[in-house]
């Protein structure tokens, strides 16, 4: 039964075409991305230990296509494997984690072979999570070793998803990272729209947060975004499908590099139109991780990046006088008592209050043995 599972897997690996690598333009080179010490220290401690160490080299893993891998080097790029090694490795020691785009990587290239074998994930400066859903706490890494979130909104197709900007800013902090808005299509609204978006946005995200207004159809906002991305700097751009990333990054890259699709007028909703997780270099700045579009982001033990997001309110709320407060009627609450003085917007204590509440309710999904 053994052998008959390994030959339909092999059949179904077999029926996946992945794109010719001298066919992928925009690609990062070795020395776009950047290396820290750690990476390099331990690439050396496993290269003193390993077999073979001659075919070993430092890499960095551009693409993933249906999860298969593609490494570039500082000699060259090309597809790899998995070593069989991660099923075995000890995942507390950061060993054994299987490699998602951004990750720096061991790999070994054997002479005269087209494949290589990813033998390690190197560690990683940051790691852009997601929960995936499931009642053990899981998480679905979207990019490795990124240090800028790019939140695409986009304008001109009704009120803007506050909530999916909050949630977005949650994730970007907890993990770590320095959250840019991006309302994308500003040429579909008009002035008075655009202000009062605008205004809300900037209600919503606070002082801290830079928001930008771009329109890929006039190029308005769009060097401000690369400004954003600085040379040997990588950022994710996140946002649903339909919300112009796509054409925001193709307007970035001066020519049309990725695909991008029609949208519902009713909902402004879209297929996906990217189908793997990419890096492209920015001409004259730094490398962006380019995912699917996201329909879901659920918020599980994200509340150190709840309280970073929103700390005004995260601050107040040690003062109330009861530890579990949920600052909507109790007495001697003292965020209603913060927000009554104008300390803080209607807009960012609306979203606050209801992602609470969806991180409370989430915690009661888990598996109670969980400690995130």
């Amino acid at each position: 039964m053994a052998k008959r599972g390994n030959r339909r897997r092999a059949s179904r690996q077999q029926k996946i075409t992945l794109p010719a690598i001298d066919a992928l333009h925009d690609l990062p080179a070795f020395d776009d991305l950047r290396l820290d010490e750690a990476q390099q220290a331990a690439f050396d401690a496993f290269l003193a230990s390993a077999e073979n160490a001659s075919e070993m080299a430092l890499g960095f893993v551009v693409r993933l296509d249906r999860g298969f891998p593609l490494v570039v080097t500082a000699r060259n790029a090309f597809r790899a494997e998995h070593s069989v090694n991660f099923a075995k490795q000890d995942a507390e020691k950061d060993e054994g984690l299987l490699p998602a785009v951004g990750d720096c990587v061991a790999v070994r290239r054997a002479p005269g072979h087209d494949m290589g074998v990813i033998e390690r994930v190197l560690p990683r400066r940051t790691s852009f999570e997601r929960w995936r859903g499931r009642s053990r706490g899981e998480r679905q890494v979207l990019a490795a070793n990124v240090d800028t979130v790019l939140v695409v909104q986009p304008l001109g197709a009704g009120d803007l998803l506050l909530g999916r900007v909050a949630r977005s800013l949650v994730l970007a902090r907890d993990c770590g990272l320095e959250p840019v808005v991006v309302l994308t299509k500003a040429d579909r609204a008009d002035d008075a729209e655009l202000e009062q978006a605008l205004a809300r946005v900037r209600r919503l995200v606070g002082e801290g947060v830079r928001v930008i207004v771009t329109s890929s159809a006039t190029g308005a906002g769009v060097e401000e975004v690369r400004a954003s991305v600085a040379s040997g700097s990588c950022a994710i751009i996140l946002g649903e499908s339909g919300a112009g990333k796509s054409t925001l990054l193709n307007a970035l890259l001066g020519h049309e590099a990725l695909a991008t699709g029609e949208v519902r007028e009713k909902d402004d909703a879209g297929r996906h139109t990217t189908v793997s997780r990419v890096m492209v270099r920015l001409p004259g700045a730094g490398v962006i991780v380019d995912v699917p579009g996201l329909r879901s982001l659920p918020l599980v033990g994200h509340e150190r990046g709840l309280a970073k997001a929103f700390p005004e309110i995260a601050g107040a709320a040690l003062e109330c006088r009861f530890n579990d407060c949920t600052h909507t009627h109790e007495p001697g609450c003292a965020v209603l008592d913060h927000y009554g003085r104008g300390e803080f917007s209607e807009e960012r204590l609306r979203c606050y209050l209801a992602l609470a509440a969806e991180m409370r309710e989430s915690a009661r999904t888990l598996d109670p043995d969980i400690v995130l």
